[in-house]
């Protein structure tokens, strides 16, 4: 009876084996490449119960660092290191899904290996299992809000600085000894966007520049009434000029001429270095310049900051008076605070089995 008994355990064994054997189902047979510090993953599907028959030949180098097989994602369920070959490696498939065949060069130089990867079904029902893996695309998006800032209002205004002033500015042969150079300070208004300047020279400069700003008011007055919208110059302060605010929005003024009036020389220095280098009558830099009876110009730089205008008077015996005006174009902005839908969407990459 004993002898029975083995003799059908036996004869079980090796028909499981024949059945194994004669069922072995190539999924893959490849040569893999895993190049300088980097690895590479072959995706294969198996059926609970399977058996996977795993087979690996390092071709080209001394070892590969490290093979490891995964239970999709991250579950390991093999792993060797420094190898150069694995033969009929058997795993038991658990459960059904997606398996992993990570292979791992930490070397410099690239690795070849040949791979072989075989499975034998539980039973002949499941022999035609599809283990291809294939790759859908998935997103997700997120939405938040963020706080932005927008511009709520801008508006244009014309604002004298410096002073209304006029200037005494002595000969070279002054008999009180007074210097025929002096230097007169001025600051910019915060968001200047352009400027403008007027010198005048004699006792009619002054009647010259009231000339030029009842024409100036005029035409603001005249383009005002043909329109409502915004071909107005610009608010100008009650204390300025609208003659310079012309000048400084337009670049463009009616100024006339003065009467046999004398030069004056004048500069635009950066600094209250450069302005002391000119009243010591030594080498100065100066952004911009001029010598004349009546000057009236727009200017673009610089526009912010502190800086001199310095003037000297190259007549032998005759003191100057220069009628100064400067007016800054101020653009003033009003901003505001405002919730704003924004979105980020993840993309990502997931395996599955049809």
């Amino acid at each position: 009876m004993k002898h029975k008994l083995k003799l059908l355990t036996l004869l079980i064994v090796v028909s499981t084996f024949a059945f194994g054997q004669e069922n072995k189902i190539l999924v893959s047979q490849t040569t893999v490449k895993v190049n300088s510090l980097g690895s590479e993953e072959l995706y294969f599907g198996f059926d609970e119960g399977d058996e996977i028959i795993f087979n690996y030949e390092l071709v080209k180098g001394k070892d590969l660092k490290e093979i490891e097989i995964f239970e999709y994602p991250n579950a390991s369920i093999f792993m060797d290191y420094k190898t150069k070959e694995i033969k009929d490696k058997s795993i038991i498939v658990n459960k059904k899904g997606i398996y992993k065949f990570k292979f791992k060069n930490s070397a410099i130089s690239a690795r070849i290996c040949k791979v072989k990867i075989e499975r034998i079904p539980a039973n002949p029902e499941v022999s035609k299992f599809n283990t291809t893996v294939y790759w859908q695309t998935l997103r997700d998006t997120n939405y938040y809000f963020v706080d932005e800032k927008y511009l709520i209002s801008k508006d244009t205004s014309v604002v004298p600085f410096g002073g209304k002033r006029v200037e005494e500015v002595s000969s070279r042969n002054a008999l009180n000894g007074n210097p025929n150079r002096l230097h007169i300070k001025a600051t910019l208004p915060e968001n200047t966007i352009s400027w403008s300047y007027y010198l005048g020279v004699g006792n009619n400069a002054e009647s010259v520049f009231k000339d030029a700003e009842e024409k100036a008011k005029k035409k603001v007055a005249q383009l005002n009434t043909a329109s409502s919208v915004a071909s107005k110059l610009a608010v100008i302060d009650p204390t300025g000029s609208a003659a310079l605010a012309s000048l400084a929005l337009k670049g463009y003024a009616e100024f006339g001429v003065t009467d046999n009036a004398d030069n004056v020389k004048y500069w635009f220095v950066n600094d209250y270095a450069n302005a002391q280098l000119f009243m010591a009558e030594s080498g100065f830099y100066a952004f911009d310049k001029g010598n004349g009876p009546l000057i009236a110009k727009r200017m673009t730089t610089p526009l912010k900051g502190t800086f001199y205008l310095c003037l000297e008077n190259d007549n032998f015996k005759d003191l100057i008076n220069v009628h100064i005006r400067m007016s800054a174009v101020v653009l003033t902005e009003k901003w505001g605070v405002r919730k704003v839908e924004r979105f980020k969407v993840k993309t990502w990459k997931e395996p599955y089995l049809k």
